[in-house]
């Protein structure tokens, strides 16, 4: 395969846009019978918050995960406050707990998850070799993966960071009409349904950076539906070396777990990182890669589609992750995706550079087998800028009974400070 038809397709994961300024569905209705739980997952030695743990009702389509400090809110209609909690958590014993105990407590309820016993019996896992595991779970895609159209609802988030500083922010409730994993892979459907952005200008000088395709690449990043790594699973030999690891426990269930890293005497930029496979159904349940940009001043080209003469930009990292979960009916389901790009930029005859980071997220918090199409007009494209596809932060209570990611601490004092700003605007 050559370099640039590599390069073609590994950039359809993630695109972004420099420009200087000119200056320096379906879902749960809001309603009364909603109820809503919130709870900090942990370590139960470290007590260390457990970030990106799945939360859900067990039995039920409804989920989310934890944030970077472990937090989250799950709200459900009033029917299902008999059921219970399910938290999952990669290496982790699942913790179950009644949703009566959560609604018995005033303050959020700490759960403390414990780490799973290893090493695990050879009788349970055989050695076997990488390569040939990773492509029999891609060959088991069709066994484990729905071979039909679901709808689906998720929250997506993008955050760009100047420094330690949020210099833009986007979230947005969305309706995802998912294809089959079938051979033909269809692409995803994405339409809005309510979003919101601010840009904080007075933190922006020279240079506004912007998040093109935002929402479409964290979806494209579902590696189940798309190439191995940008190569056809049928030669991944050719470009890949991979390795065996240590097992792990994930909701109580063992996976294999296969490092990989692209071959060395390979000059194409492709991905290094790690792959889990439930043993028991072969089923891949997570993927955490990162693209190999560091030390190759060829992958400035992929990332950055347009910038303005006598700015020059590096990619210092590129990391991604994806995870799946098994929904009661046996099979795997996408459920949250996470890619966080970090470059730098510095102008002609300027002394420093300046850091950037890029953050975006996706949770999956519904699904229903009843699939409907995604109005031509109301679908998300590729070179959408959500940023400019959402409303003001007006409204504190605008997610209404919609099921988001928790914001971390640092986030909610951002929200807080646009909320403020946008009240005294409108004075």
């Amino acid at each position: 395969m050559k370099s640039e038809m590599m390069i073609k397709k590994i950039s359809k994961i993630l695109i972004i846009s420099i420009l200087v300024t000119a200056e320096a569905v379906f879902s749960l209705q809001a309603q009364e019978n909603t109820l809503s739980v919130s709870g900090t997952v942990v370590d139960s030695e470290t007590k260390r918050p457990m970030v990106f743990a799945s939360v859900s009702i067990q039995d039920i389509g409804i989920s989310i995960v934890t944030n970077g400090e472990g937090f989250f809110t799950l709200k459900f209609p009033r029917n299902y406050a008999d059921k219970s909690i399910s938290i999952s958590y990669l290496g982790y014993h699942t913790g179950v707990i009644p949703i009566s105990q959560f609604l018995a407590q005033v303050k959020p309820l700490t759960i403390a998850l414990i780490q799973a016993a290893l090493p695990i019996p050879m009788t349970t896992v055989k050695p076997l070799d990488p390569q040939e595991l990773v492509q029999e779970a891609f060959r088991s895609i069709r066994n484990n993966f729905p071979q039909e159209k679901m709808q689906m609802t998720g929250f997506y988030r993008e955050m760009i960071r100047k420094g330690n500083t949020y210099v833009t922010l986007s979230e947005a409730v969305i309706d995802v009409h998912k294809p089959p994993y079938s051979p033909t892979f269809a692409v995803e459907q994405v339409g809005i349904y309510k979003g919101r952005g601010s840009i904080d200008w007075a933190r922006i000088d020279t240079v506004f950076v912007k998040f093109q395709g935002g929402i479409r690449s964290a979806l494209d990043i579902d590696v189940v539906k798309n190439l191995f790594m940008g190569v056809n699973v049928t030669e991944v030999e050719k470009f890949y070396d991979f390795r065996m690891e240590h097992p792990i426990q994930t909701n109580d269930r063992i996976n294999y777990v296969v490092s990989f890293d692209q071959k060395p005497y390979l000059e194409d930029i492709l991905f290094r990182g790690r792959i889990y496979i439930d043993v028991q159904t072969m089923a891949i349940t997570r993927i955490e890669f990162n693209m190999n940009v560091e030390e190759r001043e060829q992958a400035t080209a992929i990332f950055i589609r347009r910038k303005p003469a006598g700015l020059k930009a590096r990619v210092e990292y590129a990391a991604y992750m994806v995870q799946y979960r098994q929904i009661p009916e046996g099979q795997w389901i996408f459920d949250y995706s996470r890619t966080d790009l970090k470059f730098n930029a510095k102008w002609d005859r300027k002394l420093f550079r300046q850091n950037y980071t890029i953050t975006s997220e996706m949770a999956i918090t519904e699904y229903s087998r009843e699939a409907y199409r995604i109005p031509q007009e109301s679908r998300v494209k590729t070179t959408d800028i959500t940023l400019y596809r959402v409303a003001d932060f007006e409204d504190p209570g605008f997610w209404e009974d919609y099921n988001v990611i928790e914001p971390e601490s640092s986030i909610e004092t951002v929200i807080s400070r646009i909320i403020r700003q946008l009240k005294r605007r409108r004075r």
